[in-house]
C-alpha cells in the first residue's frame, strides 16, 4: 500500500511517500516535497492546490493520504489556512483520507516503533512529521 503522509503548515502541505510490502518499507522518489497554496483565501488558488495534489495522487497511484491532525483549540492550535487546505484534500473525490491524531500516532508507534533513525531515511528534516504519520499508519495497521 502506498501512503502519502502530510503535515499542513500555514499555506503548504509537506508530503512524504511511504510504501509497505509485507514487513518492508520503501520510500519512492517523489517529484515534490511540498505543495503550496499562494493564498488560501482566493478560490482559484485553493482549486489549483487541490488539482495539483490530486495530480500527484493520480501519478503515483497513492492509495491513502494520512494527515497529521492539528489541534482545533489550545496553545498549538492550527491556523485557518491550514484547515482550508485540509478540507481541500479531504474533498478530492474518491481519495481515501485519514486524519491521525497525536494520540493514535503515539499508540501505533508504541506498538510498532521506528526500527531505524529518521536521519537514515535520506529525507529532509522538515518531512519528519509527514513521514511519521505515514509510518504510524502503515506500521500500526489500524483504520482510523
Amino acid at each position: 500500500m502506498l501512503v502519502c503522509g502530510v503535515e499542513l503548515t500555514g499555506d503548504e502541505a509537506i508530503i512524504c511517500l511511504l510504501k509497505m510490502d509485507g514487513d518492508i518499507f520503501h520510500m519512492p522518489d517523489c517529484r515534490v516535497k511540498r505543495i503550496s497554496c499562494a493564498n488560501p483565501d482566493v478560490k482559484n488558488e485553493l482549486e489549483y492546490f487541490q488539482k495539483t495534489f490530486l495530480k500527484l495522487v493520480e501519478d503515483y497511484k497513492i492509495e491513502r493520504i494520512v494527515i497529521k491532525e492539528r489541534m482545533k483549540r489550545g496553545k498549538f492550535q492550527g491556523g485557518a489556512n491550514g484547515f482550508k487546505l485540509e478540507a481541500a484534500i479531504q474533498l478530492m473525490g474518491d481519495v481515501k483520507v485519514t486524519l491521525m491524531s497525536g494520540t493514535n500516532q503515539k499508540a501505533a508507534l508504541k506498538h510498532y516503533p521506528l526500527p531505524f533513525k529518521f536521519e537514515e531515511t535520506g529525507l529532509k528534516k522538515f518531512q519528519e512529521t509527514a513521514f511519521m504519520a505515514a509510518f504510524a499508519y502503515l506500521g500500526g495497521q489500524y483504520e482510523w
